[in-house]
């Protein structure tokens, strides 16, 4: 094998060719054995390059260099001379391989760059251009939004306001109502939430107080209108604030909810009380129901409770048959959370006998003190048995043999 050979072998090893490079070289080295030539240089010579295209060279290694020509070939588009030459024209020259690809693969014309120039855009680096073409921002948009008052856009927010179909009608109308210290952010928010001027012009009218665009939008994301607002107001609420008139939007809490909780014999309540109520299901009917049951401490909050942990009026109604001295709507709820079922505390009031407290049973039911081992208890101690007896019993586990 000749030295040349050996050469180019040691070449492909290394990675400095490419096999397709190397089997060009080899066939150059056998057409020319029969001839004396000189020694092969130390670097493989340049590709050549059809005619009709251009490759411009990337200054990035060698191994860069021959990797980027081989992914190149391997692509049915190439970057002819020509688009080279009408990017330099509208300013873009000196681009590297991967701009130029870019900007064609995208389908960027000349064309749309001038009109980005002469809209203002005229320090573009290739990605801006390529993202603006991809979202299809044209450049008309530019030029009107510019006309409206916002001058200092950056690539990101012409890109937001294309994305999002910003029109400038509504930044126009959005205007006209006197909102003109705008950021492109607070246009992009209120559009793509669908806040209609007319109904910023409604929240407007209703005065309310240090009201930011971010509180628009979410009135407008939950659909709160201002007639609600104006309703509540007609029932004495008038001290309302944005977050309020929101979560009101957010749980549905209607105006004729909040009459008819106002109108119970426990109301009326504050926005915050009837909100919470609202969130937890507590209807008019729920606390007119838990009122007639004439709980020492019934409230909002207890109320509120009950609807958490489940106290319904079945539940609530069965325990009160049993006219525990010290039931409450707080014994209840607490009842309800360790598992006091009516039936076990009907079952311990006829063992223990009517001394039986709801405290009794909550306490029984959080040491495991059962039906079954009361009534045990009860045929060895007979009448002197009592709640507390049965729990200490229960905690320190004194076998049967002992009482």
């Amino acid at each position: 094998m000749s030295d040349e050979r050996k050469m180019i072998l040691t070449m492909l090893a290394e990675g400095k060719v490419s096999a397709e490079e190397a089997n060009v070289l080899l066939e150059a080295l056998a057409t020319s054995e029969a001839k004396p030539v000189p020694p092969l240089p130390p670097v493989p010579p340049k590709m050549v390059v059809s005619p009709p295209t251009f490759a411009p060279q990337v200054h990035a290694g060698p191994q860069a260099h021959w990797g980027q020509h081989e992914e190149r070939r391997h692509n049915p588009l190439r970057v002819s001379a020509q688009f080279v030459e009408a990017m330099a024209q509208v300013g873009l020259k000196n681009l590297s391989e991967d701009e130029l690809w870019q900007l064609q693969i995208h389908q960027v014309r000349p064309g749309y760059i001038k009109q980005l120039q002469e809209a203002g855009l005229t320090d573009l680096a290739v990605d801006d251009i390529v993202q603006l073409a991809i979202h299809r921002v044209r450049p008309e948009l530019i030029v009107e939004v510019r006309s409206l008052g916002l001058t200092h856009l950056t690539v990101d927010d012409v890109v937001q306001l294309g994305v999002h179909s910003v029109r400038p009608d509504f930044l126009r109308q959005v205007q006209a109502l006197g909102l003109t210290d705008l950021t492109v952010d607070d246009i992009v928010q209120l559009s793509i939430h669908r806040v209609r001027p007319e109904m910023m012009q409604e929240i407007r009218e209703l005065e309310l107080d240090d009201l930011t665009v971010d509180d628009v939008v979410q009135l407008g994301i939950h659909n709160v209108r201002p007639n609600l607002v104006r309703e509540i107001r007609s029932m004495g609420l008038t001290d309302l604030t944005i977050d309020q008139i929101v979560q009101l939007g957010i749980h549905n809490i209607r105006p004729d909810l909040i009459q008819q909780l106002q109108a119970t014999d426990i109301g009326p309540f504050n926005l915050d009380t009837i909100i919470n109520m609202g969130i937890h299901n507590v209807t008019a009917e729920f606390v007119k129901t838990m009122h007639s049951l004439a709980l020492p401490d019934l409230d909002a909050e207890q109320l509120i409770n009950m609807r958490i942990h489940g106290v319904d009026a079945n539940y609530a109604a069965a325990l009160m048959d049993l006219h525990l001295p010290d039931i409450s709507a707080d014994s209840l709820v607490t009842m309800r959370i360790h598992g006091v079922r009516p039936q076990f505390a009907q079952k311990m009031q006829e063992i223990v006998g009517k001394s039986l407290t709801a405290d009794d049973l909550i306490a029984m039911q959080i040491h495991g003190v059962s039906p079954k081992f009361a009534g045990r208890m009860k045929e060895k101690m007979g009448e002197a048995l009592t709640a507390d007896e049965l729990i200490d019993r229960a905690i320190h586990g004194m076998p049967e043999g002992a009482w």
